[in-house]
């Protein structure tokens, strides 16, 4: 959707619906240290932080200033360290950097450094960002023993090989502690308490299984018994969306499937209940460039996907793929509407599925009386709307239309359109404005007069 946070969509009658959570919500891998940040981008300080600059050490890559704090440049060169180990698969080497006083900690860091095996990363390197980041209360402080530490953001930026075009970054919040002269990784959760939560990630729920194809990668928890189902849809989605985006986009998807629900809802720091009725959901940056948007990550809810059929889950899939594929274009003024009608019009595409049957809700209240007359707010878009299925349908009506009536290429003309960068040295443009030049240099139409349109090919098309 868009980086106005996380909204989902509900069930309609005879579909698990699905949700894009097109904020900036980057999926970074941490074995179990990551930080979820708010931009996937995001060089700043952890809130509350003051502003540190990044650290680079001396055994850095060549290139890379050396920092003159001895600390910071000490903590350097065990991420360093601790980075080597994973692109070279040592886990003594990994768990070397891990305080041996911390024994939870490091049986956590174990496990997930195990159940990472499989996953191909191209790259893993880590950037110090905010040194005293968050400050410890002193009851966790006095189980130090009067040892050094240190409270820090760290970033961690990686690739996937052969799906991930641009790395992925995501911060995180550790603690660091002063052993016999050497720093020592001692929890990623101190700083919880001060907002600065780590995010759960897909090997932290148990042992990844991967499935690698032609159109992605899939990621999932377990023995991978039903993954090939999901690489199927993946394999039917990508080149259908292609048809119809084209080959602005990296081609390929990254597709994650813990085990169950309550495991989906942990990786995206909700409730279970949340996502109770959602059948995936697409993580990544809006307005990403053509090839960062690469990074985009699905997370699909299995108790949620095992109660749809084939076609339904073709549409889920393609839909979300579609969010991957459009997402360099999807831009903070990009309507809702627009985004998720646009994703449903290529999932819909040749589904077989009937205005009739996809629409329910939307055609109860045409029939009752309540017919739409203006296109639907960002706002109803949100979780809590009781009319949330309703705004989905208008908004794949609407797109819908536009193919009808204009062509899909004008479709597609008319996204990119309205999420076209500013020329370099313009500000943001505001939604009203952006709308309104796309309605007329791409359809020549007035956004009233498509409103009016729009209005009653809804009436007419949900009797």
């Amino acid at each position: 959707m868009d980086d106005r946070g996380p909204r989902a969509r509900r069930i309609p009658r005879w579909l698990l619906v699905f949700a894009a959570i097109c904020a900036a919500i980057s999926t970074g891998i941490a074995l179990g240290v990551i930080g979820l940040g708010s931009d996937g981008s995001s060089r700043g300080s952890a809130p509350g932080a003051s502003p540190s600059p990044p650290v680079q050490a001396a055994d850095l890559p060549a290139g890379q200033e050396k920092h003159t704090d001895p600390r910071n440049e000490a903590i350097a060169r065990l991420l360093e360290r601790r980075a080597t180990a994973v692109r070279t698969h040592d886990r003594a080497a990994y768990l070397a950097t891990i305080d041996p006083a911390a024994k939870a900690f490091h049986d956590a860091q174990a496990a997930a450094f195990d159940n990472a095996a499989q996953i191909p990363f191209a790259s893993w390197d880590y950037e110090l960002v905010a040194a005293d980041a968050f400050t410890l209360p002193e009851q966790r402080l006095a189980t130090f023993a009067g040892a050094t530490v240190f409270a820090a953001q760290v970033d961690l930026t990686y690739r996937i090989e052969g799906f991930d075009s641009a790395p992925v970054r995501s911060p995180q919040y550790l603690t660091f502690v002063l052993r016999d002269g050497a720093w020592l990784i001692a929890a990623d959760t101190d700083g919880t308490d001060s907002g600065m939560r780590g995010a759960v990630q897909v090997w932290d729920l148990g042992p990844v299984t991967v499935l690698r194809g032609d159109s992605g990668i899939v990621l999932g928890v377990g023995d991978g018994t039903d993954l090939r189902s999901y690489q199927k849809d993946m394999d039917t989605a990508v080149p259908d969306v292609h048809k119809v985006w084209g080959g602005v986009w990296a081609g390929k998807a990254v597709v994650i499937v813990p085990a169950n629900q309550e495991q989906m809802a942990r990786l995206l720091g909700a409730e279970p209940q949340q996502y109770a009725r959602i059948a995936a959901v697409t993580t990544g940056e809006r307005g990403a460039d053509v090839d960062a948007a690469a990074a985009d990550r699905v997370i699909v809810n299995p108790d949620a996907f095992r109660e749809l059929g084939a076609v339904e889950r073709r549409v889920v899939m393609t839909h979300e793929i579609t969010h991957v594929a459009s997402r360099a274009f999807t831009r903070n003024w990009t309507p809702t509407w627009l985004s998720e009608g646009f994703a449903d019009y290529v999932g819909y595409l040749n589904s077989g599925q009937t205005i009739r049957s996809a629409a329910p809700e939307l055609r109860r209240d045409v029939r009752e009386g309540r017919v739409p007359r203006t296109l639907p707010a960002d706002e109803q878009f949100e979780t809590t709307q009781e009319a949330l299925p309703q705004a989905y349908e208008m908004g794949w009506l609407a797109c819908r239309m536009i193919a009808e009536r204009w062509g899909q290429e004008k479709l597609v003309e008319f996204y990119r359109a309205v999420g076209e960068a500013p020329p370099p040295g313009v500000g943001q443009p505001d939604q009203k404005s952006r709308l309104t030049s796309a309605f007329v240099s791409v359809l020549r139409i007035s956004p009233a007069d498509f409103t009016t349109q729009w209005a009653a090919y809804v009436q007419a098309q949900v009797k």
